[in-house]
């Protein structure tokens, strides 16, 4: 029961920073959505520390687990609109796989160089211990 409780609680902890992440993203008038501002904030309090991955790692499980309930409205809506399929089907299908494409590349570059940036910051850390235990 105590487990069921404190993923709820962190899901519910998630759910608000995306609604402030959107509410400010709206407020300010950025041209994307709150979600990648949501993102970019928590990437940053993941780095820095202020944010440790244990605190919103049961939600965030869950919440990846459970992912395809929020595609049944999508799929109820492609069943609803099947004429517009049949006139704009294939241009429809362009656009959601180069979106896809597109959110793809951009995820494997971010993650590729947050990595990267990781093992640079490791490596600065072990050349300066070393300099370090050298001198001393």
């Amino acid at each position: 029961m105590k487990r069921i409780v404190y993923t709820l609680a962190q899901v519910l902890g998630l759910i608000a920073a995306w609604y402030a992440a959107d509410r400010f993203s709206a407020w300010v008038g950025l041209p994307f959505s709150g979600g990648v501002v949501g993102l970019i904030i928590m990437v940053i309090l993941l780095q820095s520390g202020v944010l440790r991955p244990s605190t919103i790692e049961h939600g965030a499980d869950w919440l990846l687990s459970n992912m395809l309930l929020f595609f049944i409205p999508l799929v109820v809506s492609v069943v609803q609109f099947t004429g517009l399929l049949k006139e704009d089907g294939l241009r429809l299908f362009a656009a959601i796989g180069i979106g896809f494409t597109c959110v793809m590349l951009a995820t494997a570059f971010t993650v590729e160089w947050v990595c990267r940036f990781e093992r640079g910051r490791k490596l600065r850390r072990l050349r300066a211990d070393r300099g370090r235990t050298a001198a001393a």
